[in-house]
């Protein structure tokens, strides 16, 4: 994403959150997920405000829904053995794959307890 391109992603926010919007935002927001392409900003804004009504919108939600979209990616696109007891393929690559998430970034439920 471009400047401009985050400016409009954060204007499409501020219609609901109505956040101010400055060049040292804009900035700060770019530097953090510039590298991500705008529509799949502008989704992640959409599933957001979807599944997470009052919280307000940072850059680490585009990075997290991206993490997902990565990680259901890995699982259907298959064929690969059966991971270890315990583990899932999308969670030991979110964990493990430098680039989308740090070793440990991401927790393990145990099956039964998710919410």
């Amino acid at each position: 994403m471009n400047k401009t391109e985050v400016s409009k992603l954060l204007t499409v926010a501020s219609a609901i959150d109505h956040r101010s919007i400055t060049p040292e935002i804009v900035n700060a927001w770019h530097a953090i997920v510039g590298d991500i392409p705008f529509d799949e900003a502008q989704t992640a804004l959409i599933a957001h405000r979807r599944t997470k009504p009052g919280v307000y919108f940072e850059p680490g939600h585009i990075i997290e829904q991206r993490k997902l979209r990565v990680a259901r990616e890995r699982e259907v696109r298959g064929p690969h053995p059966p991971p270890p007891p315990g583990q899932r393929w999308a969670v030991d690559a979110i964990e493990n794959d430098p680039e989308y998430g740090e070793p440990g970034g991401v927790g393990v439920v145990p099956f039964g307890n998710a919410t």
